[in-house]
């Protein structure tokens, strides 16, 4: 009995069984390919309607968490299929599991509908002419009405509307800190980061890390010992660990911020789809604390529009980062977000983007090793532990092999850290489900398999 499984509520509506159901799925209670109880029992279990069953019934499967077949039942989606009616393009296509990528979700007409909408609205002159240094009042506005629900409350004033979260976090390192200087943040890092503190020559260090992300006690020796100055960390879904950290641990962070008196720069690019009811650092210690983030983890990364938010006093600095670099966001891109977040059109999105990330997700755990990733059901990424026989190095050339693109752990490596014996796959990059079944079988054996250089004398 279902009832029996996953805990409802008493006499749940629709909308209750839903979001339970979901939960049993995101907390893996319920597999894929599991089958769930006739509308009528679990009407009868739940004390409730048939038609109120059917409701949730029909609603997870519009999001994409079950899948009815007639005549056989509803069935918990993102099972595996038969390997031998696959279509393996081993041959003729590399499957890319390298690039960070998000699946766009389907807008039907939302897009060409909004975009009528401004132009129907605005001059041309409006929309393709030039915006303010921060961005426009109205979609600052918008944007901080949708960070308080995420526990960022600030106000407009405080909001920077960037091109993306690269473009903020790069308009935060060049003002707030000095060429030269030594920024710390966890031992394994986004690429992207590395990137950008090498242009604008700043040195990283890497901070110890465990599974719930950077260790404070180890930030606090690294800050006795040598000059820092700035702290920089990714508090939800971490890239490439999938950490999140805990309350205490964000609390000890911005107390260590709080005595060597240093500007904390918190990416929250990875967990715009998390749902974490603690509250982020920015809240802690909104004295030094500049929050970023993007809208391209929801949309879909071509719509390009980030936001830095910063402490009042130095919103004119971090703000003359942005003006420095690639200039202020597009006026139409920014629109169409403030458009979606006033409309209540991201919830839908997110929705989706969940759903997707949870049948992606469902599929890696039915493989024995695949399945020992860390992974967070609403993150495109998975961090994947090798068996004992394998290095990072050689499994990654290994799966190029098998036409497998994998991006190289060496290049989450901060400094001169020892390279880790994991790999990082970006599950979300696949054009569909069934070619992310492709790569998990190849990678599966591969797994199973030993090094070729193992057999070398």
């Amino acid at each position: 009995m279902l009832n029996n499984v996953i805990q409802f509520p008493d006499k749940p509506g629709y909308a209750a069984i839903v979001s339970t159901i979901v939960d049993g799925i995101a907390r893996r209670i319920l597999v894929a390919g599991e089958r769930m109880p006739p509308q009528r029992e679990l009407a009868h279990q739940l004390g409730v309607a048939i038609a109120t069953v059917g409701r949730a019934y029909s609603q997870l499967e519009l999001q994409g968490f079950v899948e009815s077949h007639v005549g056989r039942g509803t069935y918990i989606a993102g099972g595996r299929g038969r390997a031998d009616t696959l279509s393996d393009p081993a041959d003729t296509e590399t499957i890319d599991l390298s690039i960070y990528r998000i699946p766009v979700p389907d807008l039907d007409s939302k897009l060409s509908d909004t975009l009528k909408t401004i132009i129907a609205e605005h001059h041309p002159q409006q929309i393709l002419g030039s915006s303010p240094a921060a961005g426009q009042l109205s979609h600052r506005q918008a944007i901080a009405g949708w960070l308080q629900r995420y526990g960022v409350d600030a106000s407009a004033g405080q909001i920077i509307i960037t091109n993306g979260g690269q473009h903020a976090a790069m308009a935060a390192i060049s003002t707030l800190t000095h060429a030269g200087e030594t920024i710390a943040t966890e031992e394994f890092t986004d690429p992207k980061m590395k990137s950008v503190a090498s242009y604008l020559d700043r040195k990283l260090v890497g901070v110890e890390m465990d599974e719930d992300g950077m260790i404070p006690s180890s930030l606090e020796v690294l800050c006795q010992r040598q000059s820092i100055g700035a702290i920089y960390v990714t508090t939800r879904g971490q890239n490439p660990t999938n950490a999140t950290l805990p309350l205490l641990r964000r609390k000890e962070i911005a107390e260590i911020a709080r005595r060597h008196d240093l500007p904390i720069i918190e990416s929250d690019i990875y967990g715009t789809t998390m749902a974490d009811p603690q509250p982020p650092i920015f809240s802690i210690a909104p004295e030094r604390t500049h929050f970023l983030t993007s809208f391209g983890r929801i949309i879909g990364p071509g719509i390009k529009v980030g936001c830095l938010v910063s402490p009042p006093a130095d919103v004119p600095t971090t703000q003359a980062g942005v003006g420095m670099s690639t200039g202020s966001a597009t006026l139409i891109a920014a629109e169409i977000v403030a458009r979606w977040i006033t409309g209540n059109q991201l919830e839908g999105m997110i929705r989706w983007q969940q759903a997707e990330n949870i049948r992606r997700l469902s599929l890696l755990t039915t493989y024995p090793l695949l399945g020992t990733a860390r992974t967070d059901v609403t993150s495109p990424h998975v961090w994947l532990p090798l068996p004992e026989q394998w290095r990072a190095e050689d499994f990654v050339d290994a799966a190029a092999a098998q036409h497998i693109t994998i991006a190289p752990t060496h290049s989450f490596v901060v400094g001169r850290r020892s390279m880790p014996h994991a790999v990082r796959l970006c599950i979300g990059s696949p054009s569909s489900v069934e070619a992310l079944q492709i790569a998990c079988e190849r990678l599966e054996r591969l797994l199973n398999s030993q090094p070729k250089s193992s057999f070398e004398t």
